[in-house]
């Protein structure tokens, strides 16, 4: 007699490999363009003895007598040809769709307030000394508070675009319901994720706005400045949070619980290029828009992609609506992208545009309600209003993606990405 396994007997795998879409495209997508960053990292620190991108050979050099600057023309052309189209990409998923619209317009309308935020906070203090006079150096503390709260938001965004893809993985690979399992995840992410991030700015080669570092204050423990304490402890906090997740996934496997492949290669990644980006070199964290941002920006493209071929899909009897035809040919969606970037100014043109924003408010407003400003400082002004203008592009992005992505919450949205 020979023995036989139940049909209905199926192993449990150690490791899932549930991926969004495909490996291929995942790894293209999701993996790729972080893993690229690690190269520009490398290549960063090998030339950081060089002196600065300004005279550096590995950047700047003559080509027939002209001048070649390559770190200038990257941030030149990553705003309309990497940023500005993921950013048009949340147009094309929302203000072409008239569904959208009948059911967000107040999100949509309202939104658009953001363009006035930064200009409304550089401006406040210049209004108050317009009434109260105020001492001169309390002017400009509208622009470093709007510098900073600026930058906070933008990490804070692509952060939370992380902990979405790593829900996404969740849910494809059955793990967003073990309530231990989320819970250690969250306990690991937001320190692992924030505390390179903290350690920059604590550390001694980093420059506060005041242009001094923060190791640099006065309050000691012992012959210890409080900066060098904190900038220690991130260092410390992150060595610490990675061990302990590493241990209890390892714990977990030993235990014959399976785990889920693609959520730890994508934290793996994304966990370490923020370390390696922020808290290390001062040369290196210079570049951090374009070390974690490019994967940021591509794989928000794969995912309004995938969302738009699958939503838009047109049936034969139906009628091709904008959203249709803009998913329809991934060549209009990253022409109109471009033009997007361009008329937006993220990239050429934004000096002329910021430089021709700021003679008119100097001339016909600012002389006249901020007669304490001379002509230069006046202008000065209208160019740090113009500057928040344009990143009201940005700041209008972040806040309606923060709305528009809410996967629990949305069976149709959850159904047109495939979780």
């Amino acid at each position: 007699m020979t023995a036989t396994t139940p049909d209905s007997f199926t192993p449990t795998p150690r490791v899932r490999w549930s991926w969004l879409w495909t490996q291929k495209r995942d790894l293209v997508w999701n993996l790729l363009p972080f893993w690229l960053g690690f190269a520009f990292v490398a290549l960063l620190f090998a030339t950081r003895s060089l002196g600065p991108t300004a005279d550096n050979p590995g950047w700047h050099f003559s080509i027939a007598g002209r001048e070649v600057q390559v770190t200038a023309l990257m941030l030149l052309f990553y705003g309309p040809l990497v940023d500005a189209p993921h950013l048009w990409a949340t147009i094309a998923r929302t203000y072409t769709d008239r569904e959208e619209w009948a059911t967000r317009r107040r999100l949509f309308l309202g939104s658009l307030l953001a363009f006035a935020i930064g200009p409304a906070i550089i401006l406040l203090p210049y209004v108050i000394s317009a009434v109260v006079p105020l001492p001169p150096n309390v002017l400009n503390w509208g622009w470093l508070f709007w510098l900073a709260a600026f930058g906070f938001y933008t990490i804070f965004h692509i952060n939370r675009q992380h902990w979405g893809f790593i829900g996404l993985y969740k849910r494809k690979n059955g793990d967003s319901a073990n309530a231990l399992e989320n819970r250690v995840d969250s306990l690991f992410f937001t320190p692992a994720i924030w505390l390179p991030y903290f350690a920059m700015f604590t550390a001694p080669w980093f420059l506060d706005l005041d242009g001094k570092p923060l190791t640099s204050m006065q309050i000691t423990v012992g012959s210890t400045t409080l900066g060098s304490l904190l900038h220690a402890a991130c260092h410390v906090g992150f060595l610490v949070s990675v061990t302990g997740y590493v241990l209890f996934q390892v714990s977990q496997w030993r235990k014959g619980i399976a785990r889920n492949g693609p959520k730890l290669v994508y934290l793996a990644t994304i966990v370490t290029l923020y370390y390696v980006t922020f808290a290390l070199h001062p040369r290196i964290a210079t570049f951090w828009v374009l070390i974690t941002g490019t994967g940021h920006c591509a794989q928000y493209h794969a995912i309004i992609w995938a969302y738009g071929r699958k939503k838009y899909a047109v049936k034969e009897a139906q009628k091709v609506s904008l959203p249709a035809r803009i998913f329809g040919n991934v060549w209009l969606y990253i022409t109109l992208g471009v033009i997007f970037g361009l008329v937006t100014m993220q990239g050429p043109g934004a000096r002329f545009f910021k430089n021709l924003v700021a003679g008119g408010l100097q001339t016909s407003i600012f002389s006249h309600a901020f007669a304490f400003l001379n002509p230069g400082a006046g202008f000065d002004l209208g160019i740090k209003v113009a500057a928040a203008l344009v990143s009201g592009v940005r700041l209008h992005h972040f806040y309606v993606d923060s709305k528009i992505w809410r996967v629990s919450k949305s069976a149709d949205l959850a159904k047109n990405l495939s979780v």
